[in-house]
Formats: C-alpha cells, sequence, structure tokens
C-alpha cells in the first residue's frame, strides 16, 4: 500500500515552533509541479471526511490541531491500515497518501484541523475523486 508516515522537522526558540510540513525535494519527481493547499476543519467530535481515493494524486496530511482516527485501503489489494494521528507538542507527522489508497478521517477531539497539500489541483469538470466509504459518515 502507498502510504508513508514521516516526523517533520521543528525548530523552536522563544518565539515558539516552526515545523518544516512538506519540502519540494521530499516529493517524488512526478509529483513536483504545484497542486493545491486545504485546511480541513472538523467541528465536531465524530464528524468524517474523506472517503474517498485518487486515481493520479497523491496527497500528504499533517493534524494542525486535534486528533483524527485514519483509515487507509488500497482499493487494488484491499490491504488496511488503522492509526491515529494527533497535533503534538514537540512532535509533528505527515502522512502521504498515494494513488489507488482511499482515506477517510474521524475527529477523536472537540474539534480538529487537518492540512492538507494534493499533488494536483481540484478540477470540478473531471474530479480526480472516486467515493468509497471506509467509514460510514457520521450524518452530515
Amino acid at each position: 500500500m502507498d502510504y508513508e508516515i514521516v516526523e517533520c522537522p521543528i525548530f523552536h526558540d522563544h518565539r515558539g515552533r516552526l515545523i518544516e510540513v512538506l519540502r519540494a525535494d521530499e516529493l517524488p519527481e512526478t509529483f513536483r509541479s504545484f497542486g493545491q493547499i486545504y485546511a480541513v476543519t472538523f467541528d465536531r467530535p465524530g464528524q468524517v471526511r474523506g472517503n474517498h481515493y485518487h486515481t493520479k494524486s497523491a496527497e500528504w496530511f499533517g493534524v494542525i490541531a486535534g486528533e483524527l482516527e485514519v483509515v487507509l485501503e488500497d482499493v487494488r489489494t484491499g490491504e488496511r491500515k488503522e492509526l491515529v494521528l494527533c497535533r503534538e507538542a514537540n512532535r509533528f507527522l505527515r502522512l502521504m497518501v498515494g494513488p489507488l489508497v482511499a482515506h477517510a478521517f474521524r475527529n477523536l477531539s472537540p474539534t480538529a484541523v487537518l492540512l492538507d497539500y494534493s499533488s494536483a489541483q481540484y478540477n470540478r469538470q473531471e474530479p480526480d475523486r472516486v467515493q468509497y466509504v471506509l467509514i460510514p459518515p457520521d450524518g452530515d
């Protein structure tokens, strides 16, 4: 299954922290052109986002605030992975999800914010997004 979790470098001084979330030299050559950045909010506990996969694009995620359950599944093989990502004071994890890996997020905290870099800009006329339910929706 095409996914990876990386601990990002954190630099700390008297002003606070600076986190290197993603650098161009960390991207595979095929994903080096700029895509799109999203800030995804979860406004209540149990809220579910995602439940889809992309056929061509990859995404890199980082939890800015809160705690999220993450479910991944390779749509070709059925291989499945479940994990929890949260914002920690001295640790920041980045999750990369490749093409054909379905992904879903459920909020485990009062609110949460997820940073999402997609390797391709969303095209409403030809969306590279296929619905694939991993976590049943919470009634949104």
